[in-house]
Formats: C-alpha cells, sequence, structure tokens
C-alpha cells in the first residue's frame, strides 16, 4: 500500500478500508493501493496549502466518514458517466477517420503496456474501455453502406474512444508515459513528440461528446 501519514498511520489505513468496503457493498470494487495514493495526494496537497504537517490535516480535517462518503460519491459520479456514455448518439464518420482512431488507441494501448499503466495507481487511461472502442470501431469497419465513405458508429464506442485518447494525450504532453522507458537517450523523444502530434490531430476527428 502507498505510504500512510507518519503518526496517525491506524486512521490512514482505516479510512483506506472504509472507502473500500462501501465501494464493495455498492456492488463495485476498487484496488486498495489506488485509495490510498489519491488520499496521501489529497493530504499532501491540503497541507501545502495550509502551511500545516501532513499529519495535522489528517488529525483535523479529515473526518472519519471521510472513506465512505468520498466512496459514495465516486460511485455516484460513475454512475452519471455511464449514463452520459449511454445516452450519446450515434455518428457518422468518414471510413479513414474510423481507421486513423483504431491505429490512435492502438498506440494507445501499446503505451500503456510500455509504461506499466496498469500498476500505476494515478493511471486515468481505461484499457477495457479502448479495448472496447477497438472492437466497436473495427466492427463499424465491417458493414460500411453500399458504396458509402461513411459509416455509423456508437455514441458510446466514440466517448470510449475520446475518453482514452484524451488521457493518451495528457499522459504524453506531461511525458508520464514514453515509447522506450529505458532512461537513455534513444530517439524516444522525437517519437513521443511524433505520437503526440497525431494524437491530437486524430481527437479532431471525433464529434464533440457530453464527456468532452
Amino acid at each position: 500500500m502507498a505510504p500512510g501519514v507518519t503518526g496517525n498511520e491506524k486512521k490512514f489505513r482505516a479510512l483506506v478500508e472504509d472507502f473500500v468496503t462501501t465501494t464493495a457493498d455498492l456492488g463495485g470494487t476498487i484496488d486498495p493501493e489506488v485509495v490510498a495514493t489519491e488520499l496521501h495526494e489529497r493530504i499532501r496537497a491540503i497541507a501545502v496549502q495550509l502551511g500545516v504537517t501532513e499529519a495535522t490535516v489528517l488529525r483535523n480535517y479529515m473526518p472519519d466518514d471521510w472513506g465512505r462518503d468520498m466512496a459514495r460519491q465516486t460511485y455516484r459520479q460513475i454512475q452519471e458517466r455511464d449514463a452520459h456514455i449511454d445516452a450519446e448518439p450515434d455518428q457518422e464518420l468518414p471510413l479513414h477517420a474510423v481507421g486513423r482512431l483504431i491505429a490512435a488507441l492502438g498506440q494507445a494501448q501499446l503505451y500503456y503496456t510500455v509504461n506499466d499503466g496498469a500498476n500505476d495507481p494515478t493511471c486515468r487511461f481505461n484499457a477495457k474501455e479502448a479495448s472496447e472502442a477497438v472492437t466497436g470501431l473495427g466492427l463499424a469497419l465491417t458493414s460500411p453502406p453500399a458504396d458509402s465513405l461513411m459509416v455509423t458508429v456508437g455514441g458510446n464506442i466514440l466517448a470510449w474512444t475520446q475518453s482514452a485518447l484524451s488521457v493518451f494525450r495528457d499522459n504524453l504532453q506531461q511525458q508520464h508515459w514514453t515509447s522506450c522507458p529505458c532512461g537513455e537517450d534513444c530517439g524516444q523523444q522525437q517519437r513521443d513528440a511524433a505520437v503526440l502530434r497525431a494524437v491530437r490531430d486524430d481527437l479532431t476527428l471525433l464529434p464533440e461528446t457530453t464527456l468532452a
């Protein structure tokens, strides 16, 4: 688990456990490491803002019911996001745009793998949604109307695509992800810059969604 707060490790663990347990009660699952990392970052930010120690923040500014309340709030946000995605209308896209988006999602999944995103508690890339997007875009290409250069793509597929590529772009911009995390200069900066330009262009191929 991510490091707690020196001086009150018991309360820190209790807040994390309450979040995980409440999430399970609501029918979800979450990695305790993710919760611990988020909680520690939140405590650190408050401590810097107030000019106090992290232990003081945990003792005086983090109520005992934080874990339960935040789990419920997070669950509501997820439900609202899913409802927005389900409500997204289907859209027609040019065939070449769909092909570009599939390629971009492939690059996003490659970078996610190379940079060990699955084991990064702070990673916002949703590999499942990205895979669903690739599948949906690929299926759209298999049944285009006769003599048409346009295909219909589901609104949920487009929303997942936009979310995945936006996170991919952000990780490239912030240099959190690289094509080669070897620690040496092997030309990855140039490659990453080229990929970032391409992803920015690919995002312009998408219609606006409620996730924008």
